[in-house]
């Protein structure tokens, strides 16, 4: 059974997943004291990134993956239209940096789902899809957290949002559980 993550509170644990909006999805290694600085957090991410932070500093940019409520909203964000006026590009940039480092999973959804059709639109009228850094950061950090609330493998998260943009209605029902999820 899934468990709502959202709803557990930020207990930063050892071997806890927790995300940190510049770097995606990590685990709690450890807690350490260290005398007049206080305690500090030691965060590893898949890639072996190592990120120290002070407790303080860690209560305030991390937080709990997304639960079942979340990713319910992910779901309409992504299968909801794209906004109807077109923005300036340096204003839409501007906008999707503040979302990427706000860190929120719906922020995320918004970039994905703007980008995804912004693409297709550049697609259908002939010219080649756009490299937009942030729309890929967005959607790479989207795809790790899904995987890992859902406990899926990054391909079939990959595929969920692809389904929740075309608008596939039987799309929730297949997710292909990672080896050894429950």
């Amino acid at each position: 059974m899934l468990r709502d993550h959202a709803q557990d509170a930020l207990r930063l644990a050892v071997g806890d997943l927790v995300v940190y909006a510049s770097h995606g999805i990590g685990r709690v290694d450890s807690r350490e004291h260290h005398g007049d600085s206080g305690e500090i957090l030691v965060l590893v991410f898949e890639s072996g990134l190592r990120v120290t932070l002070p407790l303080d500093r860690a209560r305030n940019a991390l937080r709990s993956l997304s639960g079942e409520r979340e990713l319910e909203e992910v779901r309409r964000t992504l299968g909801s239209d794209a906004p109807p006026a077109p923005e300036h590009w340096s204003r839409r940039h501007r906008n999707s940096q503040a979302k990427l480092v706000g860190g929120t999973v719906g922020g995320l959804a918004e970039i994905v789902r703007d980008g995804a059709h912004r693409e297709r639109e550049r697609v259908k009228g002939g010219t080649a899809p756009i490299r937009n850094q942030l729309y890929r950061a967005a959607r790479k950090l989207l795809v790790a957290e899904v995987a890992a609330a859902r406990g899926i493998e990054p391909d079939a998260a990959e595929a969920w949002i692809v389904d929740q943009i075309d608008g596939d209605p039987l799309s929730t029902r297949r997710v292909r559980r990672a080896p050894g999820a429950g």
